[in-house]
Order: C-alpha cells, then structure tokens, then sequence
C-alpha cells in the first residue's frame, strides 16, 4: 500500500530547516521525499499547516510489559512517541528463572500486570514480545539489577569469582540475543552494593559486545561529580560507551554544582538524557538508608524498619547526624527536598488508598505521627511497593540542561498507580511549552532531541529520520499539540497530533487511536 503525505512542513529529525516536502510511504518504508510528488497511491493525506517528523524516539522508558496489556501504550503513542528504549535504571523482566519469577514480581518497581509470563531468558522475552504483537517498537536493555538479584538475591556482599562468571555469562547470553544495551541503576536495591570489580566485569562484556551501558548514577546530588567519575574511570579501564540517563540535580544545596556537572559531561563526551520536569518518580523504598540492607535480604529490612532503635537510627540519617560511607552514596531525599515534597502515587492494599495523592507531610500530620514514622509504617503495611513524585530541583535548572542540543529526550515513565504526567505528555510539553510557546528551543532543534541524535546514539540506523529508505515511523501534528496532565491528575492524554504511523501502519487516524499493532522488537 502507498500513502502520500502531502503539503506538510518536513522537519527531518536531523536539525536541517524545515522545508515544505511531500512524504510517500509503501508498505513499512518512506520510498520519497520531495517536492509535489505526483504518483498514483491508495491513500492521500493533507498536511497543510502541520508539520511532518520522524516518530518519537523515547530513550529512557520503562515500558518492559506495558505491551502486554490492552492499550497498555496508548499514553505514549498519544504524544507521538514510536520507539521506547526500554530495560533502563537495571530495572526490567529478563533474565528471571521461572521458580525466581514469584518473589521477583512481588517486588518489580515498574509494575506487576497480572499476565503470564512466557519466558525465563532475555531471548524467549524478546520472543514472548513478538509473539504478542506490539503497538510500537520497543528496544530493551539488559537490566544490571536484574542479573545481580537472580545472581546474589538481596545479598549485599561483594561477588564471587563464580557469581561474576555466572552474571558474565547472562549479559553474553543477553547480547547474544539481541540486547543493544546494558543499563545500570545504582541507587536501587540490590544494585546499590555493587562494587568496582562487578560493574567492571559488566562493563567488559557490554565493551566485547561494543554495546553501550546507560547510567542511573550512584548519586544525583551531594556526591554527583564523584558518581561521574567513578564511571569514567570505569569507562576508561574497559573502553565501553557510557551513557547517562535522566541527567538531573537534586536538592536546592547542590544546584551551584550544574556548571561542574555539565563541564564534566563535555570532558567526559557522554550521551545523555533528560525529561522537562522537575520532579520526578521513583519506589519509596529507594528513600531508605542503606545501612538497612547491609547483610539483611529485602524481607528482613521490613521486618527491621518495625524496631524503636532502627527507626531512630534512620531519623539519624534523615537529620544527616550520621552520614553515609563515601564508597556507599544515597541521595537523602528528606534532608534534599522535605517531606513536603514526597507525594505518594502507588500503593497495593485498599485500605491505604486515602493517601493516594497526599505529601509525605500532610498524611504524616493527619495521623499525628512523625513523618518518617509514617512512611515506615506505610512501607510495612505495602510490604515495600510504595511509588512517590519527587519536586527535587528548580525549573531553571532543568531549563538550562533541556537547552543543550546534545540531550536526548527520555520520558522515564512507570506505567503504575497515579502516574507522573510524563507518562502521557513529555513530548508534546517540550513542543508546547519550550518551542511554541517561549521558543527556548526551536523545532528542528527539538525534534532532533527526539528523534535523530537518539537514532544515532543508539544506533537505530533505519528510523529516527524522513528520509528515503528510513522505515515510515511519522508523526503528524499542529502548532497546538498540548499535554494536559497534571501532577494531580496526570492521565490525561495529549493532544494535537493527527496522525502517527508505526512502521507504515497508522497508529493514529485523524487524531483517533488505531488497533493495528505493528511495532517491532529493535535488536542488534
């Protein structure tokens, strides 16, 4: 089948001025692209007076099982997005040996569908994708945290020879199959005890593979600048690609440190990626101390947080009267932004849910309790699966990192609870807000952030571009595309774009969702 796309303003995905081009599609690829093509098609479409770009490309998702639901990624491809770069922060769903697979998804952060799971290595999930049938292209990582807990379980003690030969042989397998990446979340539990010579090994085998790892730093705040280096120097003994995801800076303390952080990118040539928020989400768990896991599998820490004395310990390492090993960052979340600031989105029982949407503080304060006495009680109570938004830093400085034309867009949406607007208007906040409306960026700028430099990044060399040959993932859309989320209700979804194709295929007609699922598994 051949469609024309008609009289539209082309924006390339290559940061090339915009031009009025025609776009001609056949089957699954752009086969054109030119002025006032005339050639007989089955369908026209008139673009007059919007614009014509590559589909989104979103860098940093956690997406992992979201296509396994009805619609389940209808939030993303509502604002545009095509292509989800999924497995991020070491957090995903394979490799899980089947009779690891209960306990594993009691505890999976970026949400627990009631699906079966058909698969137990990253091959035969990748398989189990396919088989289903996607609404748009998903590319999962190899998520660290993953293979150290199928590895080590809660264990916070360093590796063994053989444990490292075992996670070893897991990311080649993983590789192998067709992983493009390996991503690493180092402030998540178990991942927050990995020492040098674990990251190492995994980085030697992303290196062998010449696959890049993306970084969830050890710290984003106090310890920052240090979290840099201690990847770069990783970097630098096994020659593998860094990338850094969801670049940020927490707590007001810190923001002077920006200009050291974005010096050090440049010194250092890394990728990154950003969202146009500042605030973000994550598990409360994450909050903890980690002292709290030293020696103690997840279990016995919330067994742990019940007793009197560990409970004033942790509030001696919220008021920062004890402070953390250097080799061992956290970023102290009350003592950075406040409890004021910690909204709780996600919860599992009924019997919680009055404090869906509520502060940290004010449900604190409608008990009559201590805040931290709250949120301890609450992660008992929700055995751990608690998710929060997080307000960490000023807009101005989230501004300034968004400005950098080497950025990448990476939404990092959890699909779970009361989600953060990201989850359904990253995208089109960036056009709305910062190219249509203040112009701090200007569109073929932006729609290269989105588009273009991540195919490149990530070396997804057949899409990501309007160009003859490039597959026909396309967005169509006008001067009005608008997220309308908010913090409070989030799920609302964008607007503005009149049609998206996913590998030739519409996704969106006229602005209305399609059923056709024709996305595809990205593999190396």
């Amino acid at each position: 089948m051949k469609t024309l796309i008609k009289n539209g303003t082309v924006v390339d995905g290559l940061n090339n001025p915009a031009e009025f081009l025609d776009v001609l599609i056949e089957n699954d690829s752009i086969i054109a692209v030119g002025k006032d093509i005339q050639i007989p098609v089955e369908e026209i479409i008139d673009a007059s007076g919007l614009y014509v770009t590559p589909g989104f490309i979103d860098t940093h998702t956690h997406t992992d099982l979201a296509n396994f639901i009805p619609e389940g990624m209808k939030p993303k491809i509502m604002q545009g997005i095509t292509t989800e770069i999924a497995g991020q922060c070491g957090l995903g769903v394979a490799p899980v040996p089947r009779e690891k697979q209960s306990t594993f998804r009691s505890r999976l952060i970026i949400g627990n569908p009631d699906i079966q799971w058909r698969w137990e290595t990253f091959a035969e999930y990748m398989t189990a994708l396919e088989h289903h049938g996607l609404e748009s292209n998903i590319m999962p990582f190899i998520p660290h945290g993953v293979l150290r807990w199928v590895v080590k379980g809660d264990s916070s003690e360093s590796l063994t020879a053989d444990d490292k030969v075992q996670m070893a042989e897991l990311a080649r397998a993983s590789f192998k199959a067709g992983a493009k990446g390996l991503s690493l979340g180092l402030i998540y539990h178990p991942a927050l005890f990995s020492k040098e010579e674990e990251l190492q090994v995994m980085m030697e085998v992303a290196a062998e593979f010449d696959r890049p790892v993306a970084v969830h730093l050890r710290s984003e705040s106090d310890t920052i600048i240090e979290a840099i280096d201690e990847i770069a120097a990783l970097a630098r003994k096994t020659g593998c690609r860094i990338h850094l995801s969801h670049l940020k800076l927490m707590g007001e303390r810190n923001a002077w440190k920006l200009d050291d952080l974005l010096k050090k990118v440049d010194e250092y040539g890394y990728s990154f990626d950003h969202y146009p928020y500042n605030y973000g989400s994550t598990t409360l768990f994450s909050v903890l101390p980690p002292f709290l896991f030293d020696e103690r599998s997840y279990e016995e820490a919330l067994e742990d947080i019940t007793l009197p004395d560990v409970r004033e310990t942790i509030k001696d390492w919220f008021s920062e009267k004890i402070l953390p090993d250097p080799s061992l960052s956290w970023d102290n979340v009350p003592a950075l932004t406040g409890w004021h600031n910690v909204t709780i989105t996600s919860l599992q029982t009924k019997e919680n849910e009055k404090y869906l949407g509520k502060t940290i503080e004010a449900c604190a304060q409608k008990t009559g309790q201590d805040p931290v006495d709250f949120m301890l009680d609450l992660l008992i109570q929700e055995r751990g699966q608690v998710m929060m938004i997080n307000h960490y830093m000023d807009i101005s400085l989230m501004e300034t990192i968004l400005q950098r034309p080497d950025g990448m867009i990476g939404s990092d949406a959890l699909m779970t609870g009361i989600p953060h607007p990201r989850v359904y208007g990253a995208y089109p906040r960036i056009l709305n807000q910062y190219v249509f409306g203040s112009q701090m960026l200007s569109l073929e700028l932006a729609i290269h952030k989105m588009t273009g430099l991540a195919a490149k990044t990530f070396e997804i060399h057949d899409r990501g571009v309007i160009q003859e040959g490039k597959k026909a993932d396309i967005v169509i859309f006008s001067d009005q595309i608008t997220d309308h989320g908010t913090e409070s209700h989030p799920d609302q979804f964008a607007s503005g774009i009149h049609h998206l194709f996913i590998n030739g295929q519409s996704k969106i007609k006229e602005g209305i969702y399609q059923p056709t699922r024709a996305g595809v598994v990205l593999k190396a």
